[in-house]
Parts: structure tokens; C-alpha cells; sequence
């Protein structure tokens, strides 16, 4: 073996070598989010998300001045008489006490539901009431 080739053999494995750290470094990379939610899921911390609805009942129901619960308090709406209301609030944790309340309403008693979304799933109907209030506490 003549030293041109020895000397071509030990570029190219020098070449090699950083190829191969590159594409390790690239797969660590690529991995770091996959473990951080491997690592939630052992742990069992689950994503809850509430949605409330509020529907008048009939053509002519309306209500006004309601709150809800939310996870940085109480949501509250004085004085807009509405036929619908729809909002959806989280992440809130299991144990979460979703609660809804309207102060007026004509035309009949508002349907209320509360809906229900554990860690990216589809949302659930946990709650469906005609009145002035409902609550769900997540359990689940």
C-alpha cells in the first residue's frame, strides 16, 4: 500500500467519524420531547380541558349575568343577554370542580351542558341540565 492511499483510507475515516457523532448528536436531538412526555405519562400527570355550553331554550330564550369556573378563577358575564354561550378553558387537574351558574333567563329554563377532554382525546358530555345551574367534578 502506497502512502497517497494510506493517507486517502485515514481522511475518509476521519470523515466517517464526524458523519457518525453528526447524525448521533441529530438522533439525541430529536428524542429529547419524546422523553419528557414518556416521562409524563409515567409520572400520570393528565390534561384536562372543560368546555361549558349554554343554550336559551325556544326562539325567544335569553339569558344573562353568569359565571363559571375557570382555572385562574371565576369567568362572569353581567348584564349581555345572550341565546348561546360556548367556551372551553384548561389545563385544569383531576378534582377540578366545573361549575356554571345564570343569575336571569327568559323564555323558558337555558340548557347547560359541561363537556369534558382528558389529555388530547375527544370531548365528553359529563353534564346536560335545563335550569340555572350544573356542576361536574373530574374524577376520572
Amino acid at each position: 500500500m502506497e502512502m497517497s492511499d494510506l493517507n486517502f483510507c485515514i481522511k475518509n475515516l476521519s470523515f466517517l467519524r464526524v458523519l457518525l457523532v453528526a447524525i448521533g448528536f441529530l438522533f439525541c436531538l430529536s428524542s429529547c420531547e419524546k422523553d419528557k412526555v414518556e416521562t409524563e405519562d409515567l409520572l400520570g400527570v393528565d390534561n384536562y380541558y372543560v368546555r361549558y355550553v349554554i343554550s336559551g331554550n325556544g326562539p325567544y330564550g335569553r339569558f344573562s349575568n353568569w359565571t363559571a369556573t375557570t382555572p385562574q378563577g371565576q369567568y362572569s358575564n353581567s348584564g349581555t343577554q345572550v341565546r348561546s354561550w360556548t367556551q372551553t378553558y384548561g389545563p385544569v387537574n383531576r378534582g377540578f370542580k366545573c361549575e356554571i351558574r345564570i343569575g336571569n333567563y327568559i323564555g323558558g329554563d337555558p340548557t347547560i351542558e359541561v363537556h369534558v377532554s382528558k389529555n388530547n382525546e375527544p370531548f365528553a358530555l359529563k353534564v346536560s341540565r335545563t335550569g340555572g345551574s350544573a356542576s361536574y367534578v373530574i374524577n376520572y
